[in-house]
């Protein structure tokens, strides 16, 4: 009896490791991890405007009714961006990477310069290439938020006070988030430097003087202390 229990024991032990293993065969491969999309470059993408170019945003946004925007873009390194990479050192990681001209090179284009890749029916005919990241890069094309502005303008039933915000409809321009940054901040550059969203997003922020809080703010970090969650500002 002894013998016979044992050996239904050890019956039993092998149909459950088969059990393990047949499950352990069914699981999918391991994958790597799902990276987090930009809902703004998905935005920007489905986006049925072309690219106008900063110098047709000019006329509105350098108003200092309007916080001056303009001006205070071609201050940053943005603005500076295709010009960077005729730099000395940018002309000497280039030659470490087999790249002559880096300032020709698609792989540094496509992050120096606004809407580079993009079909030529996507830019307005007088649209500049050759002023770096541009006003579009984060808010997207911007033809029709200019031709809905100028209606607007024209509108003596729908004018406003200098100064006042407007709020423009959903879809007509697009506000940038933290993946939109990082699809061009990250390790690919090899002039990454670790990118800080919050730090990053105070430098280049061009508030509406009349607007007091941000719309674009980093994300809140959970910190996680016990089995408590709590949130750090």
């Amino acid at each position: 009896m002894v013998k016979f229990h044992s050996n239904l024991l050890i019956a039993g032990l092998a149909l459950v490791s088969f059990a393990a293993v047949a499950s352990k065969a069914q699981e999918p491969a391991d994958q790597e991890p799902v990276k987090k999309e930009s809902v703004a470059l998905k935005n920007i993408a489905a986006s049925k405007s072309i690219y106008v170019g900063a110098k047709k945003c000019k006329s509105c946004h350098d108003k200092e009714s309007r916080g001056g925007t303009y001006s205070k873009w071609t201050e940053m390194k943005h603005a500076k961006a295709l010009e960077s990479l005729k730099s000395d050192a940018a002309i000497a990681i280039g030659k470490e990477r087999g790249i002559a001209k880096p300032w020709e090179s698609g792989d540094c284009l496509k992050c120096h310069e606004t809407a580079y890749g993009e079909p030529a029916e996507r830019k307005h005919k007088k649209f500049a290439t050759d002023m770096g990241v541009q006003c579009e890069s984060c808010h997207g094309p911007g033809s029709e938020h200019v031709t809905i502005r100028l209606e607007v303008a024209k509108d003596e039933t729908q004018k406003v006070e200098e100064g006042v915000i407007r709020e423009v409809e959903k879809g007509e321009i697009f506000l940038p988030d933290e993946m939109l940054c990082r699809n061009c901040h990250n390790e690919e550059s090899p002039s990454f430097k670790e990118f800080n969203f919050g730090e990053r997003l105070e430098k280049i922020r061009h508030l509406h003087p009349n607007r007091e809080k941000p719309r674009v703010v980093p994300p809140k970090k959970v910190v996680k202390k016990g089995e408590k969650e709590e949130v750090k500002e």
